[in-house]
């Protein structure tokens, strides 16, 4: 902020209050008059991974307590041994699959086939400022060494907006929790975690933290506080369209999850013979159009669309002398894009002001059209949003 010489003070006038506002009591924002809490989030688990397949973390019950931001999820593999174990592309995020999240009327809120999916909605879901929102840059990250153990933190988003809360949902009822569940992947060579496993097999530990708000005291100071979030009951689902095949040349791809506010759009694109992204980055069409009731909403050149992603995120770009490359930390990720309704308030990703998202219908028709260099597998991440009450500034 520039800085420069204080202005003369106004001279004191005084006025009588407007009319229709006499005796009008000032109200305290919801996140002023709340306070930030982190609970332990009554998730423990740990399995020995196995080679037969994928275990069964059951069904979590988190902890009932004020407003649900979001889970802290920490993932710690030790006791792995041998010096052969390779690394799959996704992992180690790979490791927690079937990833969900349920309100306690059991409806699901967030859905993912895999941890790398609940990785690129933190890296690009704007919850987070850029230099925080990379899961690699996380000081509990370890990428899986040669022994096969690895660590990693990531957040399981529920709310939508740090600046006043919304999205927030109430976690107040200990009779009726919000539950989580995922699975531990299998420690097999090619199961997904390893394309080489280790000589013995880590045992794999997931914990959980509840980031919430208090509930606030319905007054303080003399002034009325807010007692919930704006549009309390807006809720941000994700969901994943997965598998959709890509021929080689035009295709045009028609966008499933509708009815909501969309809000960000995440592709993945995979080789359909070995399911590498690494190649994704020459699979992608030259030109991609997003078309909204067949109208091009968006014309992507490739490279623009990547300096789009960069414009957003940071991500890809050169700190100092350092070029931030694919796949490591502060990079952008082979095959990845994103089509986001997210940027209005600074022209970085998150901390909107609600004004871009989409609304859609049943009937609205979404695709994504273009001419791609080889047969591919698409995976769409969803982020949309039901509005609860008006939440728009």
């Amino acid at each position: 902020m520039a800085v420069g010489l204080a202005p003369a003070p106004a001279p004191q006038v005084d006025e009588a209050p407007a009319q229709g506002t006499e005796g009008a009591v000032s109200v305290v924002p919801f996140v002023r008059a709340s306070d930030e809490n982190i609970q332990p989030g009554n998730v423990d688990v740990s399995r020995l991974l196995v080679i037969t397949g994928t275990q069964d973390a059951g069904q979590l019950d988190i902890t009932a307590y004020g407003y649900i931001r979001y889970l802290h999820v920490l993932v710690q593999a030790t006791g792995g041994a041998g010096a052969a174990a390779v690394a799959n592309e996704d992992a180690p995020f790979s490791s927690l699959q079937q990833i969900a999240l349920t309100e306690p009327n059991g409806a699901t809120i967030i859905q993912f086939n895999s941890g790398i999916e609940l990785a690129y909605a933190q890296k690009y879901g704007g919850l987070f400022p850029p230099y925080a929102a990379d899961p690699r840059r996380s000081p509990n990250f370890s990428a899986v060494a040669i022994t096969g153990n690895f660590a990693f933190h990531v957040i399981v988003p529920v709310y939508l907006n740090v600046r006043d809360g919304v999205g927030a949902l109430a976690n107040q009822d200990s009779a009726g929790q919000f539950k989580f569940r995922f699975l531990f992947a299998s420690g097999a060579t090619g199961g997904g975690l390893y394309n080489t496993a280790p000589t013995t097999q880590p045992t794999m530990r997931v914990r959980a933290w509840l980031a919430a708000y208090d509930q606030p005291s319905p007054s303080s100071g003399g002034m009325v506080n807010e007692m919930q979030p704006p549009g309390l009951g807006t809720t941000s689902f994700w969901t994943v369209q997965a598998g959709v095949s890509v021929l080689s040349g035009d295709n045009t791809i028609d966008l499933k999850r509708k009815g909501n506010y969309l809000r960000q759009v995440i592709f993945i694109l995979r080789d359909t013979g070995n399911g590498t992204r690494a190649t994704g980055e020459t699979r992608w069409p030259a030109e991609t159009r997003f078309l909204r009731d067949a109208f091009p909403a968006r014309y992507y050149n490739n490279e623009v669309w990547r300096e789009i992603l960069f414009e957003r995120t940071g991500f890809g770009g050169v700190i100092g002398a350092e070029a931030l490359t694919n796949e490591l930390p502060g990079g952008l990720d082979n095959g990845v894009r994103f089509h986001d309704y997210a940027h209005e308030f600074d022209g970085g990703l998150g901390r909107e002001n609600r004004d871009l998202w989409q609304p859609s219908r049943g009937s609205t028709s979404l695709q994504l059209a273009g001419s791609f260099g080889a047969a591919c597998s698409l995976t769409i991440l969803y982020n949309d949003v039901a509005i609860g009450e008006n939440v728009f500034l």
